[in-house]
C-alpha cells in the first residue's frame, strides 16, 4: 500500500456530486426570482392606473398662493376624453388623450376656483373616476 492510497481502489478521487445537490440549488435560485418578481410587482401595481396630486404652494408671506394638479396615466393604455372638475359645482375642464404614462399639469380656470375642496378627474366617457380631496 501506498502512502496514498487509503483503501478505496485506484486511487482517490474528488466527492461526487449528488443529483440532490444540484436540485436543491436549482430550486434556491428559482424561488430568489420568485421572491424578487413578487417584490418588484407589489412596488408597481399598487401605482398603476390614474393618479392625481395636488400641490399647494404659498409665498412666505402667505400672499400668493399657487394650485397645481398633476394627473398621471399610469397604464399601458390610453386615456380618451380626459375631464377635471374642481370641486363639485366647478367648472369642466377638457384635457384630451393622454398616452401611456403620460403626466399633465394643470391649475385651476380662475383665481375665484382656488377654494375646491375636491378635484374630480374622469376618462373614456366616464369608465374611470378619480376622485382626490384636499
Amino acid at each position: 500500500m501506498g502512502r496514498w492510497d487509503i483503501g478505496r481502489g485506484a486511487g482517490i478521487g474528488f466527492p461526487r456530486i449528488r443529483g440532490n445537490y444540484i436540485r436543491i440549488v436549482r430550486y434556491a435560485i428559482l424561488a430568489g426570482f420568485v421572491i424578487v418578481t413578487v417584490v418588484v410587482l407589489s412596488v408597481f401595481i399598487p401605482r398603476s392606473g390614474l393618479n392625481v396630486e395636488i400641490i399647494e404652494r404659498s409665498e412666505v408671506m402667505g400672499t400668493m398662493q399657487t394650485v397645481s394638479i398633476k394627473i398621471s396615466n399610469n397604464n399601458f393604455d390610453t386615456l380618451n376624453n380626459v375631464e377635471v372638475q374642481f370641486g363639485d359645482q366647478g367648472p369642466v375642464q377638457s384635457i384630451g388623450n393622454m398616452r401611456p404614462f403620460l403626466s399633465v399639469m394643470i391649475t385651476p380656470p380662475d383665481a375665484e376656483s382656488l377654494n375646491f375642496d375636491r378635484v374630480i378627474v374622469t376618462a373614456n366617457n366616464g369608465e374611470v373616476q378619480t376622485i382626490k380631496s384636499r
